[in-house]
């Protein structure tokens, strides 16, 4: 694919597969078209050039369809201050046509079991984290996309972050990611 931003090219010529129920990390330095990448093949973009496939969908012309099969924490997210956790993940759930996934289960799954009737704003920022993979996931995805998901996180919060990628791909997901860090990539 190639995407351009005006006279910048942001991603030129680039081609990649991914396996089925693998983690396929996406590595490079800030500012090399990791999220544009990833952004074109969610479908949030949408390519100068070239053709992408996501579960056998173009993610421009079957965007819909495709919204109903995949997950997305983005690399900037936010919510609204006041909004309580339980609050979060019910009007995910209420966004997709398909069953979802049990939302308080999924929250004890990621430890916010405890957090359920917090507001936003006062989870620390691994919490915060979390809870965006708990969007990601509410809708029971085949493919999740996740960018830049450890930034800014202290050393335990990353371990923890890490373990719950593993047990996503566990449970059968292929999980796309992006990350600037060789030694977390690695792993």
């Amino acid at each position: 694919i190639r995407k351009t931003d005006g006279s910048l090219v942001a991603v030129d010529d680039f081609s990649f597969d991914v396996r089925a129920g693998e983690i396929f990390g996406l590595i490079g330095p800030n500012g090399a078209g990791k999220t544009t990448t990833m952004e074109c093949v969610e479908g949030l973009r949408k390519p100068d050039r070239g053709t992408i496939s996501v579960l056998g969908l173009d993610p421009v012309r079957d965007v819909y369809k495709l919204q109903e099969r995949i997950g997305v924490q983005l690399q900037q997210a936010q919510l609204q201050k006041r909004i309580k956790v339980w609050e979060a993940v019910h009007l995910w759930a209420s966004l997709y046509r398909r069953k979802t996934v049990d939302g308080d289960r999924l929250l004890e799954q990621l430890g916010l079991a405890d957090k359920r009737n917090a507001w936003f704003m006062t989870l620390s920022g691994g919490q915060k984290q979390r809870l965006f993979i708990a969007l990601a996931l509410i809708n029971d995805p085949d493919v999740v996309f996740l960018d830049e998901l450890t930034t800014g996180l202290d050393p335990q919060s990353r371990r923890t972050i890490w373990e719950l990628v593993r047990g996503i791909r566990d449970r059968g997901k292929t999980v796309f990611l992006t990350t600037h860090l060789m030694e977390e990539a690695e792993r």
